[in-house]
């Protein structure tokens, strides 16, 4: 998925969801995202994903 027009949050939620994490988008502007009760930023999205080894450290 590590392609040079791939987005790398993008591809975080993909792999959460993968997972088996519901990740719903907030708002139309994508940068924040809900799991469960908690509210995510894009980086602390991307930090949870890399953090389950889900994706690499970027």
């Amino acid at each position: 998925m590590n392609s040079v027009d791939s987005d790398p949050v993008l591809d975080a939620v993909d792999a959460l969801r993968a997972a088996g994490i519901a990740v719903v988008p907030i708002g139309d502007e994508l940068e924040r995202w809900q799991i469960g009760c908690f509210t995510f930023t894009d980086a602390e999205l991307l930090r949870l994903a890399e953090s389950r080894g889900l994706v690499e450290a970027t």
